[in-house]
């Protein structure tokens, strides 16, 4: 009997294990027992939390969301077409309803799964070596364990990652609980100000109007429609959404033309041929990004042509720099620029940089995440690549155009407005941090930074766990078995999702094709655990 632990509960916890029950023999007595340590539902986890409030909203498509088995059709759009039908036909549906079938595909596996699955509702404080097997201490107590999942997605409970912001309403992230923000700490006509501009920033700004009974008027218009926001009588007076450098997140465009499609599908070979060329010479010096680099100007080049935008070579490349587009975006307001780049993408208006390189990184990133998967970059280029990483992520994986329609209503209105987080907040202002933990598992790279979880920097001090300098991330193998210090596969110690991001990147997504860390785990238990199980299913 092989006794395995998971540290968290979330959507990763539940993929791997949905693959390694399609590959168990049904009614073996030689199957694993899995045990699963979350303070919250599993299946779910902190994120996905089901009693969060509808206002907050999926930011992808919900086609990606799918957690099937063999057994039988348990995606999303069936599930939710019997169960919530009134989202049945929605894009972007609430994330509480997403984690309601999360958890219940999770119930459903426990009930039915080829080996006895439990949850353990307790917060995992320390993994340690013991022998062979691994000791796991919780607030349930201490068990033995012959397998270790850390999948600890936005981190444990308690846990406060990077420096807090005094005085801040909400003591924790907000990261799928949003108490914090009730009319008792943040009353009715205050003035208050969010530090963070992005997307856990719109959910804080749609909980303070929509949640607090504002309604969206829908308004036909010749550029298409548009919503202008009836107040509801308990929001703050004013609110104001404060970063470092106070540029808007680009919308997501409703489609992409299919000029644009056909012009990314003749580059994602290219790609993953990068790729495979730096696979091909592990031992080489650290790897440069400036190939990769050519290939993406290149096809941000083609698209630029196709899509009628006025751009060189050097304007591209500044603006995957820096993240600013021509001279003068980022110098508008905030409500200029969002209402300019809603007009980019319904074709009223020609794009620009930021606007090609969004469709360039967005359209190629499942060819991106497999190419750099576990690079070791020349520090330099290392540099230059997180640097442009950080850029795209901003021009491609913004809203949807309906919330950045909400946002621009409330800009209008005059309730909402951005700028830069001052240094000193104003004494009368409420302050909400919207600020939520990085991937990875330390506060600042490798080697002088700290670790966000004791857990974490246990296994790190004792040597069973790496993080390369230069990297925030745990250094996986490609079946998410961790590497020790000296760089060997340390076995049956494994992890999945956003404690490995740096080494890998692109885990924040509940895209359960995107990585296959999680498929390799459950087929190396069934070979290494239960030989006897071969030839179920590869």
């Amino acid at each position: 009997m092989t006794r395995i632990a998971f540290v968290g509960g979330g959507p990763k916890t539940l993929f791997a294990l949905l693959e390694l029950n399609d590959r168990c023999s049904p009614a073996s007595a030689e199957g694993p027992v899995v045990e699963v340590f979350d303070p919250y539902p599993p299946g779910a986890g902190r994120v996905w939390q089901a009693g969060q409030p509808r206002h907050v909203r999926l930011n992808v498509a919900a086609g990606i969301v799918d957690a099937t088995t063999d057994e039988g059709d348990g995606s999303f759009a069936s599930w939710v077409a019997r169960v919530e039908p009134r989202y049945g036909t929605e894009p972007y549906p609430p994330r509480a309803v997403v984690g309601r079938y999360l958890q219940e595909r999770f119930r459903t596996l426990a009930d039915t799964a080829r080996f006895p699955l439990a949850h353990v509702p307790a917060r995992v404080t320390g993994v340690a070596r013991a022998g062979d097997q691994w000791e796991v201490a919780s607030d349930a107590g201490t068990g033995f364990y012959d397998e270790v999942v850390l999948a600890t997605g936005h981190g444990l409970p308690g846990e406060a990652p990077g420096p807090p912001l005094a005085g801040a309403c909400n003591p924790d992230a907000l990261i799928g609980d949003y108490g914090a923000l009730g009319e008792a700490a943040v009353p009715a006509g205050s003035a208050v100000l969010i530090r963070g501009a992005a997307l856990t920033a719109y959910d804080a700004v749609l909980l303070l109007t929509e949640g607090r009974g504002g309604q969206w008027m829908p308004i036909e218009g010749a550029g298409g429609p548009s919503l202008g926001y009836v107040p509801g009588g308990r929001e703050p007076a004013k609110i104001t959404m404060g970063s470092l450098g106070n540029l808007p997140m680009e919308p997501k465009p409703a489609q992409v033309p299919e000029t644009i499609n056909r012009c990314l599908d003749a580059y994602r070979d290219q790609v993953l041929a990068w790729g495979a060329g730096l696979a091909a010479r592990p031992g080489g010096p650290g790897a440069r990004c400036t190939g990769l680099f050519g290939i993406l100007l290149a096809c941000a080049m083609e698209c630029a042509r196709l899509s009628g935008a006025p751009a060189t070579p050097l304007d591209l490349w500044r603006t995957a720099l820096t993240g600013r587009g021509e001279p003068g975006r980022g110098t508008e307001t905030a409500a200029e620029h969002l209402r300019l780049s809603i007009e980019v993408n319904r074709g009223h208006t020609l794009p620009g940089t930021a606007w090609v390189w969004g469709r360039v990184w967005s359209g190629l990133y499942p060819q991106l995440v497999h190419a750099v998967s576990r690079v070791r970059w020349d520090p330099a280029q290392e540099r230059i690549f997180r640097r442009v990483a950080r850029s795209m992520e901003r021009m491609a994986f913004g809203p949807p155009e309906h919330t950045a329609l909400k946002l621009l209503a409330l800009f209008d209105a005059g309730l909402l407005e951005q700028g830069t987080f001052p240094p000193r907040p104003p004494t009368d202002t409420l302050l909400i941090d919207a600020v939520t933990p990085p991937p990875g598992v330390l506060a600042a790279p490798a080697p002088g930074g700290e670790a966000f979880s004791p857990l974490v920097a246990g296994l790190l001090s004792s040597g069973q766990v790496m993080v390369r300098a230069g990297e925030t991330g745990l250094l996986t193998d490609t079946d998410g078995t961790c590497l020790d210090a000296r760089g060997n596969r340390n076995e049956s110690l494994a992890a999945l999702g956003r404690p490995t991001e740096g080494p890998t990147l692109g885990h924040d997504t509940l895209n359960r094709t995107l990585h296959d860390e999680h498929r390799r785990w459950a087929q190396r238990i069934v070979r290494q655990r239960m030989p006897q199980h071969l030839g179920e299913r590869s």
